[in-house]
């Protein structure tokens, strides 16, 4: 009888199954590592956020605004708002006091849209309250445009009435620092029913993840280059 030992032919098996169990454990550590926090805001931050929006549709002081503002420009054409766009665009970088983005960044609305902001402990960065015609009636921070109307944010929410809702694409934050999308919503007035504006928050996707930031409704190649619908 041969002393020789036999190879052991199960050892390289037991080793490929080993190794085997490694890597799929190792792929799905890194999944949910990749899906916590897109479950985490699906879970916690996205129901903040309808809550949020929920209140301000309600808040007083928002709705007060859009009524003031839709009656006091209720005579200015599109041709008054892009000159009033392109002053509010020269001083983005630059609001200083008396200009017209600081003028609006100082009123009451707006310092309540700002409060509401630094509440909500990064959960959203930026505000737009925009009226009937598409022109900002309140912002918190320096912005790029005063006429909203051909945006998407506006396009895509006040026209379809209550209930209307638009999502963005992803994009950077008014301040560069991170991920956002914007959502918006049309405002209604409580008494009449009828829409007298839209509400858009900038939302910081590092919170709500995808859910919160899914797109909707889909935009357009050109909408997402220039942010603005085709006429």
């Amino acid at each position: 009888m041969s002393e020789t030992a036999l190879p052991d032919r199960a050892q390289p098996r037991r080793i490929l199954r080993l190794l085997a169990v490694a890597i799929a454990s190792a792929v799905l550590t890194v999944l949910a590592l990749l899906a916590y926090p897109h479950l985490l805001g699906a879970w916690r931050y996205v129901p903040e956020l309808d809550r949020l929006f929920a209140s301000l549709h309600q808040d007083q002081m928002l709705i007060d605004a859009l009524r003031q503002q839709n009656a006091a420009l209720a005579d200015k054409d599109e041709a008054w708002a892009l000159a009033q766009d392109r002053i509010w665009n020269a001083e983005r970088y630059d609001p200083a006091p008396g200009t017209l983005q600081r003028a609006v960044m100082l009123t009451p609305a707006s310092q309540h849209l700002r409060e509401i902001v630094e509440a909500s402990q990064g959960l959203i960065g930026h505000a737009f309250l925009i009226d009937a015609k598409g022109r900002i009636a309140a912002a918190p921070y320096p912005s790029y445009n005063f006429w909203q109307f051909d945006k998407p944010k506006f396009h895509y929410t006040f026209p379809l009435g209550a209930g209307a809702r638009d999502v963005s694409w992803l994009q950077f934050s008014w301040d560069r620092r991170h991920p956002v999308c914007w959502r918006a919503e049309t405002m209604v007035d409580p008494q009449s029913g009828a829409p007298i504006g839209v509400l858009a928050l900038e939302v910081n996707y590092l919170k709500v993840g995808y859910f919160g930031c899914r797109e909707a409704p889909v935009h357009s190649e050109y909408e997402r280059k220039t942010n603005h619908v085709a006429e």
